[in-house]
């Protein structure tokens, strides 16, 4: 493939990677969520299509986002009458994951010149980082399938021939 292709689908693949999670911490319900998981697809499309060097094909789906996630839930807070979600929310998972993600894109825009191959390992693993602790630890829309499979001797076996 060329590598202008490769570069594309990177700063594509990271960029609505940030959305979908984001979409996620939002906990929309159906067809909510899909419909703006879509929006988050085809925005970030064109936008990295038109510039994937320049700040906007972060800031714009990390914005949008966040007005969104305020709106929601500062509206369910309003019908709650309190805090939400909870105060440990905030404190063991927003605060650290969006400083774990400012960490990430100041390493991607301000310091990448250092030592491009070291400063963009520390990218990627802060915006891991970043992922797992803004994810939702609870999968609410999973349903309750049973116990998790498990692997047994044969199923290794079979599958390593």
């Amino acid at each position: 493939m060329r590598h202008d292709t490769l570069d594309y689908f990177s700063v594509y693949g990271t960029a609505l990677s940030m959305w979908v999670s984001l979409m996620a911490l939002a906990d929309f319900d159906e067809p909510q969520r899909s419909t703006l998981v879509m929006f988050g697809v085809l925005t970030t499309a064109v936008r990295v299509y038109h510039d994937r060097r320049g700040y906007g094909v972060y800031s714009g789906p990390i914005g949008t986002a966040v007005l969104i996630i305020t709106a929601k839930w500062l509206r369910q807070m309003k019908e709650k009458k309190g805090l939400y979600p909870d105060k440990s929310v905030y404190t063991q998972q927003i605060g650290p994951g969006l400083c774990f993600g400012a960490l990430a894109l100041m390493l991607r825009f301000f310091f990448e010149e250092w030592d491009h191959t070291y400063v963009h390992s520390f990218y990627h693993c802060a915006l891991a980082v970043s992922f797992i602790l803004l994810l939702p630890k609870v999968n609410k829309k999973a349903g309750d399938a049973g116990p998790p499979a498990t692997l047994g001797c044969s199923t290794l076996c079979c599958t390593c021939v």
